[in-house]
Formats: C-alpha cells, structure tokens, sequence
C-alpha cells in the first residue's frame, strides 16, 4: 500500500539578523589600587563602576533613519541613525549622551617602582588615549575611520580635539586625578574630565530595511584612558604605557545603547507578514510537484530604486544545498529547492538585487521531487530580506 504526506513550506518577512560580534581580552592594569608610592609611579584614572562613562542612547535622541545615503570612500552607500552625537566639554549633555558615573583617581597603577626618589612633580599636562574594540573598515566616510559595530551597524569617531589619542598615548592638559586628589581615595565625576572633549559618533546603517524595522545592537566600542606619572623623563612614561587596555580598567568607557527603529515603511507587501506554500498530498513512492507563489510588493519610491531580495534558511549536509522539510520530532526529511523569481525581468536564484518602482512581484517557487520518502506531514521555514543595499 503506498504511503502518503502533507508538504507544507513557509516564508516569512522578518528584518535582518545580526550577528554577535564578541571581544575578549586580556587586561594590562593592575586593577587593585595603588598606596602612596616612595619612587616613580605611573597610574591611571579608572570607572568605579562598569556601568560608568559614556553612553550613547539612541532611543533618548529619538533617532531616525535618514532617508538620503552617505557615500564610503569606497562608493558604498550608508543611512545614518540620528544626528550627531556629541560628547561636549561642559558639565550639559543633550542629544542623548549621557556621562554616567565617577572614576577612582587611584583606580589602577600601570607602573610602581616602590622604591627610589621622585623624579619630578605631577603636573596638569596628563597622557590620553581612547582604544577602540571594534574592527576598522578599508574605507573612511566624511575622512573619518569606520568601525563595524555588527554585521548592518558602523560608527564613525572624530577625536579633532586631540586627533593624536586615537592612535597612541598623547600627552596633553587634562589635571584632573594628578597628585592632588591621586592619593586621597577619592573620585572625580565623569563629567570633570572633559579636556580631551568634545567627541563626536556618527552611527550608520549599510542596509535599510524596506519594511522600516531596523535592530541596532548595544556595544561596548571604545574607551578613554586619561593616566599621570612623575618620571621627569617623557620618553620612560610613553615606553611604558600600555598599547591595550581592557574597557573594564579605563576611565569612561564608550558605550552604545540599541534600539529598534521603526521608520515609516516605504513598501508593502499583499501577504500580511508571511506566505504558506502548501505542496498537498502526495505519492511517497515518488513523488514531484513544483508551486510558485507571487509577493506583491507595493512601494512609495519616486524612481526605480535598487532593493536587494534575499531568501535565507538554515541548511544541513544536503549537496544541493536545499531547504529542508521535516517532520516534527523525528529525523524524517525530504528537501525543497526554493528560489525567487523577478516576475518582471525573468532574474531567478536566492539572493539577486533588482529595481523597484511603485510595484514590484517577486515570485516564490518551490520544488519537491524524490522518491521513497517516509509518511509524514513535512514543513520548513525560510526567511525573505528585502532590504536597500
């Protein structure tokens, strides 16, 4: 007697999906703090706590994607979230930065003799550096370095104040935490340190969902260090300061706060967030049915506009790379080639950037075709991303 199934396969809109990016390190500060030393010291400024420094909150600016791209130096176009971020050299924050907390003055000794004469008093000229955790980009925007926050997210940072401290310590005026309130146990607040300010972040996005949901994920990014010494001899403090410092023993710690962002939705579709492909019931023995189902995408755009259509799923050991369909609870299988086709020009595959006006069909065809399959009602899930590229 044969043996039959039900084959269902589905699709559903959905946004992007970020990966997580993960930095591990190893810490160069001595974390405990220093006593009164009898000989050449240098120390640096530490966040009492791990939720101290500054933060950037896109939801408090109520940020919004901006509708005109800003082109790379490598003519790659990126959206930017909100406006301007500034870290400003006044005790004010607006604009949705905020500076949070205090820094212990003796928050970490990066080098103790223990021993031996001072060679020179502290001064207000201190050392400054900011660390960046993220990756850096082959292209700038605006002439400014862009790091990759996750897979849809970029920042730029404009250190114009002191352009040198991105790259290596730098010493420059910055008195506070030097010798007199170093050895008082005492903090500073984190708005008292604004020598090296103002800051500027840009945050960008490279794709724009047309759907107008996008995730921004919350990253540590960066830090600031600010660190005093009495060596008498500069070139003995900057052959000793350390070329990394974990964002657990700096200053103020960079941080970004995510959001998601809804912007008015620029295209829509005619399927209400998802389509069901259903295969009906067929021959176990053998088995073939092809079905193409339509997307109807209506949009707002002026002129064609390039969207970029991805189909995504998660795939197994199959060497064609097909969509797998399985029977809930057991290991049953049986496999769809899924692609999608531009009802317009004919352009057919997974992932294909076509023009889009005010309406566009993008067509979902499934394919099923085997034989001596086990019964079962069979069913797979795959993602559509229609995104601007």
């Amino acid at each position: 007697m044969s043996k039959y199934y039900s084959l269902f396969g589905k699709i559903k809109k959905l946004g992007i999906n970020l990966p997580l990016i993960i930095i591990g390190a190893i810490s160069l500060i001595n974390s405990a703090q220093a006593a009164r030393p009898s000989g050449p010291l240098i120390y640096a400024a530490k966040a009492v706590s791990s939720t101290d420094g500054y933060l950037i909150d896109l939801s408090k600016q109520k940020a919004t994607i901006s509708k005109n791209p800003t082109v790379a130096s490598d003519g790659t176009f990126f959206y930017q979230v909100g406006t301007t971020f500034e870290i400003k050299n006044t005790s004010s924050t607006k604009g949705g930065v905020e500076r949070i907390g205090n820094a212990y003055c003796n928050g970490g000794a990066i080098f103790n003799s223990g021993s031996g004469a001072q060679t020179s008093s502290y001064t207000s000229n201190s050392y400054h550096r900011v660390f960046m955790y993220m990756p850096v980009m082959p292209y700038t925007i605006n002439g400014r370095k862009v790091y990759q926050l996750s897979y849809n997210t970029f920042l730029t940072i404009d250190l114009s104040k002191l352009p040198g401290m991105g790259l290596g310590w730098i010493r420059a005026y910055g008195p506070y935490c030097n010798e007199a309130s170093r050895f008082d146990g005492g903090t500073r607040k984190m708005s008292d340190f604004y020598a090296h300010l103002p800051i500027e972040i840009n945050i960008y996005i490279k794709k724009k969902n047309i759907d107008g949901v996008t995730v921004i994920p919350s990253t540590d990014f960066a830090g600031y260090t600010r660190a005093f010494s009495n060596f008498r001899n500069e070139s003995e403090v900057f052959s000793r300061l350390p070329g990394f410092m974990a964002i657990q023993d700096v200053t103020a710690p960079m941080r970004l706060k995510g959001a998601t962002i809804i912007s008015p939705a620029e295209c829509r579709t005619d399927i209400g967030g998802s389509l069901i492909i259903n295969h009906g019931v067929l021959n176990a023995e053998k088995y073939e049915s092809r079905i193409v189902k339509p997307i109807n995408f209506s949009c707002d755009h002026a002129i064609p506009t390039p969207v970029e259509f991805e189909l995504l799923y998660t795939k197994d050991n199959d060497s064609q790379q097909r969509l797998p369909l399985k029977v809930d609870g057991t290991n049953k299988t049986i496999y769809s080639k899924i692609q999608m086709i531009d009802a317009e020009s004919g352009n057919k595959g997974q992932h294909f950037i076509s023009k889009v006006g005010q309406y566009k069909q993008i067509q979902i065809e499934s394919i099923l075709k085997g034989e001596n399959a086990d019964g079962g009602n069979y069913s797979g899930t795959a993602v559509l991303i229609a995104a601007y590229p």
